[in-house]
């Protein structure tokens, strides 16, 4: 059971850490066509250019489904951990033979 909520866990980590890879991969790309080449970066075709300019397109239009499904995602993973923690504890307080929690009297 436990390798089974490493796997969902994953799986649901995956998606962020490709978005997260896709923007720094992008990031590198734009700062080395600006300082070192001194060229433009053409957001549509993805590389540098040196003859023209070309306008800024945000991350998050060119590239708006990645960025939900990485939401979606980790609201997932955060849904998940406290759906275990919650789990774990009704578990843990529900075996036989378990300590009763301790009830102070006034």
């Amino acid at each position: 059971m436990k390798y089974l909520h490493r796997v969902i866990f994953v799986v649901l980590l995956v998606c962020p850490l490709v978005f997260a890879f896709a923007y720094v991969r992008e990031f590198i790309a734009v700062d080395q066509a600006l300082d070192v080449e001194h060229a433009s970066y053409d957001y549509v075709a993805g590389r540098s250019d040196a003859l023209q300019n070309h306008p800024y397109i945000p991350f998050s239009e060119r590239h708006g489904i990645l960025l939900i499904l990485s939401g979606l995602s980790m609201l997932g993973m955060v849904g998940y951990l406290i759906a275990i923690c919650i789990r774990r504890q009704r578990t843990q307080a529900a075996q036989p033979g378990a300590a009763a929690p301790m009830r102070v009297v006034k």
